[in-house]
């Protein structure tokens, strides 16, 4: 009896993680050009809290937002869309397991374009991306024939997600007044900007991002106070912006 019963909860746990995954797949179907990405069937996107809970799930989460703003979708590439914000939605399956139904939950990744995001909502996981060689030709496209490029960013306030520290040791800093990150671009590549975290408990959220140089980056990581990093960078070009409200 114990043995039949064992075999049960393994068959039906199985069948769970069918639906989940099948849940998902259905729900790009069903949302069409909104939230389809041109590699949906490279990923299963199982994510089980509303926000990334670990740097492999983060990363997964990071590659969909990237994914949204290159996407070859025709629909999406006539908006020209290259802002976007990524979140996690809830989507509930039923399960019938013999004469038993059964709510099987995750949370499915899902974008939208930044312009059309008026606020946001304290506490919620997000992932704004950006097309950061759409921000350099709206700039000065002469820059985009530099092999690399270097840029410093400041959000305010502090709302840098734990696990980018981890994954970008050398490139982030986190203060109480803010997040601070600097790094050095490939222009070869395919560069996306990201800004990601839980939306602070505040009135707003401000993003900068800076054109510098080499010496700037180093001179930057370098500094142990916010106050002296914004005198820094006060000097230097703001290539791209955002300020949104926060509201409940």
């Amino acid at each position: 009896m114990n043995i039949n019963r064992k075999y049960i909860i393994i068959i039906g746990t199985l069948v769970l993680l069918s639906v989940i995954i099948i849940g998902g797949i259905t729900y790009y179907k069903e949302k069409g050009v909104q939230t389809q990405i041109p590699d949906v069937k490279q990923f299963v996107f199982n994510f089980f809290r509303d926000y990334p809970d670990s740097p492999s799930k983060l990363s997964d989460f990071l590659i969909f937002c990237h994914n949204a703003v290159f996407s070859d979708i025709e629909e999406l590439k006539n908006e020209k869309i290259t802002e976007v914000v990524c979140t996690l939605e809830p989507e509930t399956r039923k399960v019938v397991l013999k004469e038993m139904i059964l709510l099987a939950s995750a949370y499915i990744p899902s974008f939208s374009s930044l312009d059309s995001i008026i606020s946001f909502k304290p506490d919620r996981y997000i992932d704004i991306a950006v097309d950061l060689k759409d921000v350099v030709r709206e700039y000065d496209a002469s820059l985009l024939e530099e092999k690399k490029l270097y840029f410093c960013s400041i959000s305010e306030p502090s709302w840098a997600d734990p696990f980018s520290s981890q994954m970008k040791p050398k490139q982030t800093m986190i203060f109480d007044e803010g997040d601070v990150s600097c790094t050095g671009v490939n222009m070869s590549t395919i560069p996306t900007m990201y800004f990601y975290g839980f939306v602070p408990q505040a009135e707003s959220l401000n993003i900068k991002q800076y054109l510098v140089d080499e010496q700037t980056v180093t001179e930057v990581m370098n500094k142990q106070s916010f106050s002296e990093i914004k005198e820094i960078l006060k000097d230097y070009p703001i290539i791209w912006q955002m300020d949104k409200p926060i509201i409940p």
